[in-house]
């Protein structure tokens, strides 16, 4: 990358992301699990990681069952999964459908499962110059660390902890931990038993 091109993005980097005592209970559902593939490599053959792209999970490492699937039409049955994850997959995902990702995988889990969710805050509005984001956290796994870098266009990205904790709250999910790392945010939300 030229410094030109470089110049064009905005990075969000060094925050350490600690998943070394990360071990949610029973199945689990990892949305946009390809890539980095981090939760399939930590939780292994707990995990069903789904991704758009065929590419991303052939690159994930192995472990965990790879479907290709889309996060807006999950072809899953209703409460079948324990838990769900979302590791840095919003910011792929155009603010405009994030509700509907939400309610799908809250149609997913069953009565009280949790989705944890990480991500970085995503100013509605770019920066000046800015073109791109491109997030490097520092991800602390059991025995060893990597840093992955998540990329793309900041157009319709928008996104930050009271953004999920309304949409979540308006599919009937309850929030019930948050965390801030600087840019970098973690928020833990609960489906309720029942929602009207």
């Amino acid at each position: 990358m030229s410094s030109v091109e470089a110049s064009r993005w905005h990075i969000i980097e060094g925050q350490p992301v600690d998943l070394t005592s990360f071990n949610p209970p029973g199945l689990v559902l990892d949305i946009g699990g390809g890539g980095e593939g981090i939760i399939g490599r930590l939780l292994g053959n707990r995990v069903v990681a789904i991704d758009l792209r065929l590419s991303e999970l052939e690159e994930a490492p192995p472990g965990p069952l790879k479907i290709v699937m889309d996060a807006r039409e999950l072809k899953f049955t209703e409460r079948s999964f324990d838990t769900a994850t979302a590791f840095f997959s919003f910011l792929y995902i155009e603010a405009e459908h994030h509700e509907t990702v939400l309610r799908e995988v809250n149609r997913v889990l069953k009565p009280e499962g949790r989705f944890h969710v990480w991500d970085a805050e995503v100013p509605s509005e770019p920066l000046p110059g800015k073109e791109a984001l491109l997030v490097e956290p520092e991800i602390r796994l059991p025995g060893h660390n990597v840093k992955p870098g998540y990329g793309v266009p900041w157009r319709n990205r928008h996104q930050d902890l009271d953004w999920f904790a309304r949409l979540g709250g308006r599919v009937g999910f309850r929030v019930e931990q948050t965390e801030r790392l600087g840019s970098i945010f973690r928020i833990m939300i609960m489906r309720l038993t029942h929602h009207a």
